[in-house]
């Protein structure tokens, strides 16, 4: 992982997820809802111009990427 711990575009993630499955549910409160079956949804604030790497972390652990996998992924399609 290294220096490699920085913000990515929200647009980035949703195509993320998209890429990975998830589908737009529903915003509730700031945060907009994303869900696969079997899986847990995935909470983003929809309304900010960047994820956190915070968030990003929490990411990976309901869909099995690593964090140098999304940001691999991030410098490939976005």
């Amino acid at each position: 992982m290294g220096g490699n711990f920085r913000p990515l575009p929200t647009k980035c993630v949703e195509n993320l997820l998209k890429h990975l499955g998830y589908t737009y549910k529903r915003t509730t409160a700031s945060h907009d809802q994303w869900v696969k079956n079997g899986h847990r949804t995935i909470p983003l604030w929809g309304n900010e111009k960047q994820i956190p790497a915070m968030h990003l972390k929490t990411i990976c652990k309901n869909t099995n990427f690593t964090l140098d996998d999304i940001y691999k992924w991030a410098d490939e399609n976005c």
